[in-house]
């Protein structure tokens, strides 16, 4: 199968929001005031022992009011709609048409529900989206699996065994303390496997 990339500036539109997520996530640890699940005591945010959602949350585990939540909120909204964005942009592209609607449904559900995280219904908001974003991975990955793209399927067969890990992790409280760290290690991984997908574009096989 031949892979062409055809790009233009307003492609990289998602990935400018991805970065700015990024860059607003830091600036709201650097804001956290303290406390984890293990220690209330403890100053700042530990990337190890703090999960992503502590950072929504009005009053950080110290019992401290918590500034780190404006910005989280907002980095979410960037990660959101352009993951949103990616979803979509893959599903036009894609073989299938089952496999089409349902990147389309599960990814854009999975960052709808993904950005209510941030609400007081996170854990309700959590396994929704969990459902809608294992759909469109499993789709997108079985889509690359059709079309031999043998690369990027062994990454995102990495990318479903991860979520099903920290979903394992979460739901049946196994080796809780290491789930932040799984958590932001699954994020990086699928979130630069869909950029790898996003950007590049498959033409049909030529004999």
């Amino acid at each position: 199968m031949n892979v062409e990339v055809h790009v233009t500036y307003k492609d990289h539109l998602p990935t400018v929001g991805i970065v700015a997520a990024i860059c607003l996530f830091i600036v709201a640890a650097m804001h956290y005031p303290g406390g984890t699940t293990e220690s209330a005591t403890t100053v700042g945010y530990s990337w190890t022992h703090n999960f992503i959602s502590t950072l929504f949350v009005p009053r950080a585990l110290n019992g401290a009011a918590n500034p780190a939540r404006y910005y989280a909120d907002a980095a979410m909204l960037f990660l959101c709609v352009s993951l949103a964005i990616i979803f979509r942009q893959i599903s036009l592209e894609i073989g299938p048409r089952v496999h089409k609607k349902t990147v389309e449904i599960g990814g854009i559900g999975s960052m709808v529900y993904g950005f209510l995280v941030v609400t007081p219904m996170h854990d309700l908001m959590v396994s929704i989206g969990l459902v809608f974003g294992l759909a469109a991975l499993f789709a997108i990955t079985h889509a690359l699996y059709l079309e031999r793209r043998r690369w990027l399927f062994g990454w995102g067969t990495i990318c479903v065994v991860l979520s099903l890990v920290s979903a394992a992790m979460y739901y049946g409280d196994i080796l809780y303390s290491y789930l932040p760290v799984v958590q932001k290690g699954s994020w990086v991984v699928w979130i630069a496997w869909l950029l790898g997908v996003y950007y590049t574009r498959s033409t049909p096989e030529t004999e």
